[in-house]
C-alpha cells in the first residue's frame, strides 16, 4: 500500500466491477483511495475525512453524482474538493448540468487509463490555483430549452471544457480508427465477394456443362436402351417361335416312335424274350417323358406370348376347384388340406390356374414319402400386395439351391425319385412376374417347403 503522505482519492461507484477497475488503476500508480457505493455514503466518508479528489459515477441509487457534486460545492468547507464525474451519457445537456453542479471534470465511459491518470494529475497539480482564486462568479444561461445557473470558477469551467474537448478528440480518433477499419474490412469483403462471385460463376458454368453432358449421355443411354430392348424383344420372339416350332415338330416323330414301339411289342410279343420286351418298354417310357417335356415347353412358350386378360379371380374357389384334379396322384394316400381365407385378385384366370396347378402338384408329389401329408394354402394382404403361400411337410431341400429352383429345366431331385421336367416353377415365376408380382421360397431338408408369390392390389398395365 502507498505511503500515508500520498494524496487520498475517494471512489464513489455502485458497480463493483467499475470500482475494482478504478482501485486497480489507482493502486498500481501509487495513489491512496477510499470507496463509497453512492452519494450518501460518500458524504459520510467526506465528513469523516475529506479527500483531495472525488471520482464519482453519475448514475447511482439514493444520491447520484450530480447531487453529490452540488452538496460538496454548496458547502464552504468542502467546495474546494475537485470532482471528476464518470458517465456513459452523451447528451450535451449533461455537460451543462455538470457545470451547474460545479463539477471540475468529465470522463466518459469507457475510458482509457492514460486519460484518467492525466486528469487526476492535472487537477491535483492545479489545486493551489483554486486556493488563490477566491472570486466566484455566477452566470445564468439557457441551453436546450432549460435554465442553468453556473457558479463554477474559471478554472473549473476551463477544466471541464478541456475534458469535454479531450473526450471529443478521443471519440474522433476512435471514429477515425473505426472508419479505417471499416474501409479495410469493406475492401477485404469486396475482394472476397469478387473471388466468390468468380468461383460461383465458374461453378455455375461447370454445373451447366455437366448437366448438358448428363442430358447428352441420358439421351444416348435411352436410345441404346430402346435399341437393345427392341433387339431383345425380337430375339425373344424369335426364340419362342423357334422353341414352339421345334417342340411342335418333335411331337409327331415321338408319337410315331411310341406307336410303332407299341405295335412291335404286341405283334412280336411271343417271339421276344424278356430283355427285348424291356427294351421296348424303355423306348415307350422315354418317348412318353419326351412328350411331356415337349408339352411343358410349349406351355412355357405360350405363357410368354399369350395376351393377358385380367378379371376378378376368387383364389379360394380356384384352389378348391383344382383338388379333384389331384385325386389320381393322391389315391391311396392320406392328405390333410388346410385352405385358409384367400383374397379375390385381379389377374388372368387361365394363367393363375397354371400357377396353382404347378404349386399344388409339387406339394402333393414331394409329400409322397409322408404317412400323413399336410398341405396348407394361405393368403394375406399387406403393403399394397396380396401374398399367397403353399406350404407342405414334404422332403424339402437345402436353401443354398433356392436360386436355381425357378430356372428352366432346374431340378433338385433325381428323376427316379420324383418325376418332372423342371419347367413348372419356371412357368410360375414367369406368370407372376407378368402380373407385376414376386416369387420366393423357404425350405429345409426333410422339413418341407413353403412357396410364396405376391400379386399387386392395384395392378398396372400387364406385361
Amino acid at each position: 500500500m502507498p505511503a500515508e503522505s500520498e494524496p487520498e482519492i475517494l471512489i464513489v461507484e455502485d458497480s463493483p466491477t467499475q470500482a475494482e477497475r478504478l482501485k486497480y488503476v489507482l493502486e498500481r500508480n501509487g495513489y491512496r483511495f477510499a470507496t463509497a457505493r453512492n452519494g450518501r455514503e460518500a458524504l459520510a466518508a467526506i465528513a469523516a475525512r475529506p479527500p483531495l479528489l472525488v471520482i464519482s459515477d453519475v448514475v447511482m441509487p439514493e444520491m447520484d453524482g450530480f447531487q453529490l457534486c452540488r452538496h460538496l460545492k454548496q458547502d464552504p468547507k468542502l467546495q474546494a474538493i475537485p470532482v471528476i464525474l464518470l458517465t456513459s451519457l452523451s447528451d450535451p445537456v449533461d455537460v451543462v448540468h455538470g457545470l451547474e453542479c460545479g463539477a471540475d471534470n468529465f470522463l466518459f465511459k469507457p475510458y482509457e487509463e492514460r486519460y484518467l491518470l492525466s486528469r487526476i494529475s492535472s487537477i491535483l497539480a492545479n489545486c493551489h490555483l483554486r486556493e488563490t482564486e477566491s472570486t466566484r462568479m455566477g452566470v445564468e444561461i439557457f441551453f436546450a430549452g432549460r435554465r442553468f445557473f453556473i457558479t463554477s470558477d474559471r478554472l473549473q469551467i476551463l477544466n471541464l471544457l478541456l475534458s469535454t474537448y479531450e473526450t471529443a478528440v478521443e471519440r474522433n480518433h476512435e471514429l477515425a480508427r473505426a472508419r479505417d477499419d471499416l474501409r479495410h474490412l469493406n475492401e477485404h469483403l469486396e475482394a472476397k465477394v469478387r473471388e466468390r462471385t468468380a468461383a460461383l460463376e465458374a461453378e455455375v458454368a461447370e454445373r451447366a456443362r455437366a448437366e448438358a453432358e448428363v442430358r447428352r449421355l441420358n439421351a444416348e443411354l435411352e436410345q441404346r436402351v430402346r435399341e437393345r430392348t427392341a433387339q431383345l424383344e425380337t430375339a425373344n420372339g424369335e426364340l419362342e417361335a423357334f422353341s414352339y416350332s421345334v417342340s411342335h415338330d418333335l411331337r409327331a416323330p415321338l408319337r410315331h416312335i411310341d406307336g410303332f414301339a407299341g405295335l412291335l411289342g404286341r405283334s412280336a410279343a411271343g417271339r421276344l424274350d424278356g430283355t427285348s420286351q424291356g427294351h421296348l418298354a424303355a423306348i415307350s417310357a422315354a418317348a412318353g417323358r419326351m412328350a411331356r417335356l415337349i408339352d411343358d415347353m410349349l406351355e412355357f412358350s405360350r405363357m410368354g406370348r399369350s395376351e393377358m386378360r385380367r378379371a376378378s379371380v376368387d383364389l379360394d374357389g380356384l384352389v378348391r376347384s383344382l383338388l379333384p384334379e389331384l385325386e389320381a396322384e393322391a389315391a391311396g394316400r392320406k392328405i390333410v388340406w388346410k385352405i385358409g381365407p384367400l383374397p379375390v385378385v385381379r389377374a388372368d384366370p387361365p394363367m393363375l390356374r397354371v400357377v396353382f396347378v404347378n404349386l399344388l402338384a409339387n406339394a402333393v408329389k414331394y409329400t409322397r414319402p409322408r404317412a400323413v401329408a399336410e398341405i396348407a394354402v394361405e393368403g394375406r394382404t399387406e403393403a399394397g400386395e396380396h401374398v399367397v403361400q403353399v406350404r407342405d411337410n414334404g422332403v424339402g431341400f437345402d436353401m443354398k439351391y433356392a436360386g436355381k429352383l425357378f430356372g428352366v429345366f432346374q431340378r433338385l431331385h433325381r428323376a427316379d425319385e420324383f418325376e418332372g421336367t423342371g419347367i413348372g416353377l419356371a412357368n410360375v415365376r414367369r406368370i407372376v412376374a407378368r402380373h407385376g408380382g414376386r416369387t420366393w421360397v423357404e425350405a429345409e431338408p426333410d422339413r418341407g417347403a413353403a412357396f410364396s408369390f405376391s400379386l399387386p392390389v392395384n395392378p398396372e398395365t400387364p406385361l
